[in-house]
């Protein structure tokens, strides 16, 4: 009786397991968590709160960006920054290279980001890069730690970090969103606005304005040949997004650098996110990251 039903399991076993193969297998999704998907954190990363510093933008739709963070110091905005679990942010290395951790405020949450925020929070530990350079910005990408774990709501959500399935994006357009100068010599924006840039290809990075010399394999430029729309100051550590495979945004680029605001044939230089996964899940050991929404449905 008792091998019977082995032999009858076995053969079960073998039956369903012919089935799955023959089944066609879903794409790669990155994982909920570091190293594995079995967890999914109970939300999902890069979709904005409703349906869905920034020269020749628009005005966002509230909370259209609900991982945004404004990073300010002595009560003024200075930097950006993004979301990715409840405990990090994720900004550029020289927005908190020579700081205490002490001194940055983080506010959340808002829409016009001195009045209307939903969040505040101190940050407990700043991880910049251990390669950044200050003089050449190369490696300009950190962590900040909060003190406190995050509420996810409707004006608080999480960004997607890349999945890697993708290295360049020459050509395409990518979303800077920020509370930065509208104009180069113009005051911060009160609201978020956002815009869009084309990403240029290394090449055309290496041609432009900067010189060969000041472009590393880690950045890569976007805006437009002639100015007019771009980045600028106080956006610096803020996201540049792109739609993923998976139905999120996610952030692709992390504000650093560049010469003036939408001068022409001087583009904006992004820290390329891409080339800095191994580190950030390195950093995020422990940290429960928010699959999207696509894959989200499926765990």
């Amino acid at each position: 009786m008792h091998r019977s039903w082995c032999f009858t399991s076995v053969v079960m076993v073998v039956v369903l397991l012919l089935l799955t193969l023959m089944v066609d297998p879903l794409p790669a999704a990155p994982a909920a968590r570091n190293g594995t998907a079995a967890d999914s954190c109970d939300c999902v990363c890069g979709v904005g709160g409703r349906t869905n510093r920034i020269v020749g933008g628009s005005e966002t739709e509230a909370h259209q960006f609900p991982w945004l963070a404004g990073l300010f110091r002595q009560g003024k905005l200075y930097c950006g920054a993004s979301v990715v679990s409840r405990n990090f942010l994720v900004t550029a290395a020289h927005c908190v290279n020579s700081f205490e951790a002490s001194e940055i405020r983080v506010y959340l949450g808002g829409h016009n980001i001195a009045k209307d925020y939903t969040e505040l929070r101190r940050v407990k530990r700043i991880i910049d890069h251990e390669q950044f350079d200050i003089f050449t910005f190369n490696n300009d990408i950190a962590l900040l730690e909060l003190d406190k774990p995050l509420r996810y709501g409707p004006t608080i959500q999480p960004a997607c970090l890349p999945d890697g399935s993708v290295m360049d994006f020459t050509g395409t357009l990518g979303v800077v969103a920020g509370w930065g100068r509208v104009e180069e010599k113009r005051p911060p924006s009160k609201t978020l606005r956002s815009v869009e840039v084309p990403i240029w290809s290394q090449q055309q990075c290496l041609e432009a304005g900067y010189g060969s010399k000041k472009i590393s394999s880690s950045m890569f430029c976007a805006g437009y040949h002639d100015g007019q729309k771009d980045a600028c100051q106080g956006d610096s550590g803020g996201p540049m997004h792109k739609m993923g495979q998976f139905g999120s945004m996610e952030v692709i680029g992390v504000v650093s650098w560049g010469r003036g605001c939408a001068r022409p044939n001087l583009p904006g230089i992004y820290t390329r996110v891409v080339n800095y996964l191994p580190w950030l899940h390195e950093k995020l050991a422990n940290e429960c990251l928010c699959p999207p929404k696509d894959v989200a449905r499926r765990i």
